[in-house]
């Protein structure tokens, strides 16, 4: 990494790794008191609900925030923001012909006896939720496009405050507790949005709707990101069906409350891969597929170093972390622990290694193998229950991500080992996926 490079990217990682300090600490405050105040048949509903958003959130972000970071920077300055204003509006206009037919599917669940009020009130709040939270995922993608990180945490800071008085009014009134929770992520995630929306419409403003010529490239390099993402969800989210259909909530809420203790680590892994994504397209079109690997394997370094850091520390203090503070006596927890250290770990190589890829297109070939992975993790899952029980989707989780890291390291030293070509000068220049 050079000194220019050094210089001009510190501070936007720098406020990133803050942003993604105030994403980390919302979640473990809300898992934290949904933890001590609430059911667990509570928590576990919700964790399902948060299950249900990411997938939604990662095929959204795949079909298009994904396809339009990598193309967005090959346009010019004027018909990048033309094309940026056109798909805002398309996406808000689809969200609303879609929410609001499937609004009404809790209600029938619920008149024809099929749902009772409890999971059909959850659901229709999870619906506008995610509504919402499309909406702040897709401003944040044109954000991170712009590197604007500070204005990145400022929307970020709203949304988390918002969601924290939420759910802090949830556990006061104390009943349904997780309707209010549900109903929380809502409000945070359409203040975060209107707090994003309101920056760029001063800055640099928003455009009439208008044609966009890249429509075919991004429905190109879409179809194949959302088919991985999708199948990646099976990989690294459906455990908690998985568990509620084997064994029961209470599983669901102790794999989840372990997971909660080392939440800082998983959601700076997240953070930092979502603003490698749209900066390691940019940068593959100025230095080419060597250098932009080896300075996405500098990332895996600091970020690995900080993450080894924090998981001495709260293997350290587990017993006050878990039984202490949080008053939670789970099953399995050293083993819970060492696992899910051990999914955050492999998953923070995977996401940042994978950005080098999909910034050259290979969309389509890490669908490919994110199946395969997918499908052995998920046959492990299920049968494992019966020999370690709940530890089991955790056990599954790393053999499939083993498996899928090895598939992106044999790709990449398969396009390292190639000769030099020209960057990428135009949309159409993703030969794996045409």
């Amino acid at each position: 990494m050079n000194f220019v490079f050094g210089r001009r990217a510190l501070p936007l990682f720098s406020s990133a790794i803050v942003d993604q300090v105030v994403l980390s600490g919302t979640n473990f405050l809300v898992g934290f008191v949904l933890i001590r105040f609430a059911s667990d048949r509570d928590y576990g509903l919700f964790v399902l609900v948060q299950s249900t958003l990411l997938l939604l959130a990662s095929m959204h972000n795949s079909y298009l925030s994904g396809p339009l970071a990598i193309l967005a920077p090959q346009l010019s300055i004027d018909e990048r923001w033309e094309t940026i204003s056109s798909v805002k509006q398309t996406q808000r206009r689809l969200l609303r012909m879609i929410a609001l037919p499937i609004l009404a599917l809790p209600l029938i669940g619920y008149l024809t006896g099929i749902l009772n009020g409890l999971l059909s009130s959850v659901i229709a709040a999870g619906i506008v939720a995610t509504w919402a939270a499309l909406r702040r995922e897709f401003l944040r993608s044109v954000l991170l496009i712009y590197q604007r990180p500070y204005t990145l945490l400022r929307a970020d800071s709203v949304y988390a405050v918002s969601l924290l008085i939420g759910v802090a009014t949830a556990i006061i009134i104390g009943k349904q507790i997780v309707v209010g929770a549900t109903c929380a992520l809502f409000i945070a995630a359409w203040t975060g949005a209107a707090m994003a929306h309101r920056s760029l419409s001063v800055d640099p403003g928003w455009k009439s709707l208008g044609p966009v010529a890249i429509w075919p490239q991004i429905r190109r390099l879409g179809l194949w990101s959302l088919i991985g993402s999708s199948i990646y969800w099976f990989l690294g989210q459906s455990y908690s069906y998985m568990l509620a259909t084997r064994l029961d909530l209470r599983a669901v809420a102790d794999v989840n409350a372990t997971r909660l203790v080392l939440m800082p680590a998983i959601v700076l892994t997240i953070g930092v891969a979502s603003l490698l994504g749209p900066s390691a397209a940019t940068w593959y079109a100025q230095i080419g597929i060597h250098r932009l690997v080896r300075r996405l394997l500098i990332f895996v370094v600091a970020v690995g170093t900080l993450e080894v850091t924090y998981f001495a520390i709260v293997w350290s203090s587990r017993q006050w972390l878990i039984v202490g503070l949080l008053h939670k006596h789970i099953q399995d927890q050293d083993r819970l622990l060492m696992l899910w250290a051990g999914v955050a770990i492999i998953a923070l190589v995977r996401d940042v290694l994978q950005c080098a890829l999909i910034a050259m297109g290979r969309l389509k070939s890490l669908a490919w193998q994110v199946g395969l992975s997918a499908a052995i993790a998920v046959l492990l899952m299920w049968y494992g229950i019966n020999w370690w029980g709940a530890p089991a989707v955790l056990i599954g989780q790393i053999v499939g991500e083993l498996i899928n890291l090895a598939g992106i390291i044999f790709l990449l030293r398969t396009h390292i080992r190639q000769p030099a070509v020209p960057h990428p000068s135009s949309p159409s220049a993703f030969p794996d996926e045409l």
